[in-house]
């Protein structure tokens, strides 16, 4: 308060003691008191920060955080249902790592680019929508425990060997199936039965 005109100044420092929930408790010329940190004020302030506090409406609003003592690291807290918009422009993230955690994430997006030198992935279930999937890799290595496919039209396998084994039963079975070898075709077995 100013002892020349008895009128607190519009804004003023203070440190911030404790917080408890979404308030805060703070020290100003050497009075504790309570504040609200202010709607605009995204950096949570934490215990022994230097704020720049406002009055309104007879409460005390933590408008910035001006600095920081210790070495707790900055968090932006946002209301629920903020939005980061950049409608016509562009929005880069840019950090040595990038942590992303929620409870539900959708994307939704007209077109998608993803690079990575490598990606590991650890996911319960998968459910793939596509109209259709091109993939080119050096190298496909696949181990499952059980594996399913169902195509309703063709499917097609085109390579230079092929080698199939199964240790139990292999079933091959259609109305119409041709075998064809252009040098050999070989059967061996204890029994074979045809017709």
């Amino acid at each position: 308060m100013n002892a020349m005109t008895g009128f607190a100044p519009p804004t003023d420092s203070a440190r911030v003691v404790a917080q408890d929930g979404s308030g805060f408790t703070i020290l100003r010329h050497g009075q504790a008191e309570a504040a609200l940190r202010a709607f605009s004020c995204l950096v949570e302030p934490a215990p022994g920060d230097l704020v720049l506090v406002g009055r309104a409406e007879g409460e005390a609003f933590i408008l910035a955080v001006l600095a920081r003592s210790g070495d707790a690291p900055m968090r932006v807290a946002l209301p629920d249902g903020a939005t980061i918009t950049a409608a016509d422009g562009h929005l880069t993230l840019d950090a040595g790592r990038l942590d992303l955690r929620a409870g539900a994430t959708g994307v939704t997006t007209r077109s998608l680019d993803v690079t990575a030198g490598r990606t590991d992935a650890s996911l319960g279930r998968i459910a793939l929508l596509a109209e259709a999937i091109e993939t080119i890799a050096q190298r496909i290595v696949g181990r499952f425990r059980r594996s399913i496919r169902i195509v309703e039209d063709s499917d097609q396998v085109r390579a230079r060997d092929i080698d199939q084994r199964a240790t139990g039963h292999m079933h091959m079975r259609g109305d119409a199936v041709t075998l064809q070898g252009s040098a050999l075709v070989k059967l061996r077995a204890d029994q074979i039965h045809l017709g």
